[in-house]
């Protein structure tokens, strides 16, 4: 690099990192929410396998009944296995 060069080269690296450290100032990264401050899960729900296809056979939401786990998507009856 040529003498020449670099005094032009250091203005470009000092408004680079103006540019950078004025860009972090407006747009912060958003917060995070501490662990401490989630929900605790409902004790009359259970994530469980739902192997219909209206689910999509995904883990859905199921509520404890006197026949069983009821999915609250389709609301089939899961059959549980002791």
């Amino acid at each position: 690099m040529s003498a020449e060069l670099a005094p032009y080269m250091a203005a470009v690296a000092v408004v680079g990192a103006a540019a950078i450290t004025w860009a972090a100032r407006v747009y912060p990264a958003p917060a995070r929410p501490a662990e401490d401050n989630k929900p605790a899960p409902a004790r009359d729900e259970l994530w469980l396998a739902c192997h219909t296809t209206r689910c999509a056979h995904m883990t859905t939401r199921h509520d404890h009944t006197a026949a069983g786990p009821v999915c609250r998507g389709c609301h089939t009856v899961k059959e549980v296995q002791q």
